[in-house]
């Protein structure tokens, strides 16, 4: 009984058929590496250094899609105003998604001013 599974294990492969499978997974790793990893960190770099930059003014939208003014920028949470009520509502910073800065949209709407008196 042994014996039957000494015969049902598979031969020792030599190195030769071993360098492309080694290859293979060599390749699969770069490609793994590039496509998904490096992308990651950089995107995260951008929202580290966008929540960094914020100031006092800036438009934000949260994960949850509440849009609103920054009114209090604290170490890890921030305090906005939204609607036209002016409620105040406290966030931790890692729930921000966008940040508009007020200089972005002032340029945008003189931006939209431009172009609207071009076609008239």
């Amino acid at each position: 009984m042994f014996n039957l599974f000494l015969d049902a294990a598979p031969e020792q492969a030599d190195m030769s058929t071993m360098v492309p499978q080694l290859i293979l997974l060599g390749v699969l790793v770069v490609v793994f590496l590039v496509t998904v990893i490096f992308p990651q960190r950089k995107r995260d770099k951008e929202a580290k250094e966008r929540l960094n930059t914020m100031k006092l003014g800036d438009t934000i939208i949260t994960i949850g899609g509440i849009v609103g003014v920054l009114a209090k920028i604290d170490e890890d949470e921030v305090t906005i105003y939204s609607s036209k009520a002016n409620t105040p509502i406290t966030f931790q910073k890692a729930a921000i998604q966008t940040v508009i800065s007020r200089n972005a949209e002032k340029k945008e709407s003189k931006d939209k001013k431009a172009s609207k008196s071009k076609d008239e």
